[in-house]
């Protein structure tokens, strides 16, 4: 028995005709197909960062607060960036877009410095200039705070960001707080990606 008769029925169908059939596929369930084996791998042309960029504002991607990164050239979710990656010209539709990475890239590839602290959500957070790795709890002088504490807990411990950090469950009160501080007399487009579809 040869190896095409034993292939699935849609991949014995010519490729000419599996280009078409991917021309007709939107764009989450071209990535997904690509994604399922080498052969679909090699028919579908990886998505570019625009496509990526152009994506990020369609509603099944903003229901999931998603935004493209330009490094790995993927959709994040939200908690994955920085404050200052989400808001201003970096912002969905913003000037600069294109520029955004998130923070596992920054980190990865020296965009993001050791000692450098960020803010998620408004939560401080720090790439610790000791261990290098990316804490939620900031210690002192751009560390976190398992490797050089603040003296006396000034900063509390648990930050409770969101889910995926080991500190604390993820609070909805937290992006209403975090917005009313944070987005006072800001433009409405700074918002996008920030509300969860009620």
């Amino acid at each position: 028995m040869s190896s095409t008769s034993s292939a699935p029925p849609l991949l014995r169908l010519p490729v000419e005709l599996h280009r078409d059939i991917v021309d007709l596929l939107p764009f989450q369930d071209k990535v997904r197909l690509r994604l399922t084996n080498q052969h679909f791998c090699s028919v579908i042309k990886p998505p570019t960062h625009q496509e990526y960029l152009a994506v990020e504002s369609r509603p099944w991607a903003t229901s999931q607060s998603l935004f493209a990164c330009s490094a790995c050239k993927r959709l994040r979710p939200l908690l994955k960036f920085s404050d200052d990656m989400r808001k201003g010209s970096k912002s969905r539709h913003g000037s600069e877009a294109h520029l955004r990475f998130c923070i596992d890239c920054g980190v990865e590839r020296g965009k993001y410095k050791a000692g450098t602290e960020l803010k998620i959500m408004g939560k401080a957070c720090v790439v610790c200039r000791i261990c290098h790795r990316f804490a939620d709890a900031v210690g002192s002088k751009g560390a976190c705070n398992s490797c050089l504490p603040l003296p006396n807990s000034t900063r509390a411990i648990g930050s409770n960001i969101g889910s995926g950090y080991a500190d604390g469950p993820y609070e909805l009160n937290d992006d209403w707080t975090y917005a009313v501080t944070s987005y006072e007399d800001n433009h409405s487009d700074d918002w996008n990606g920030l509300w969860h579809n009620v």
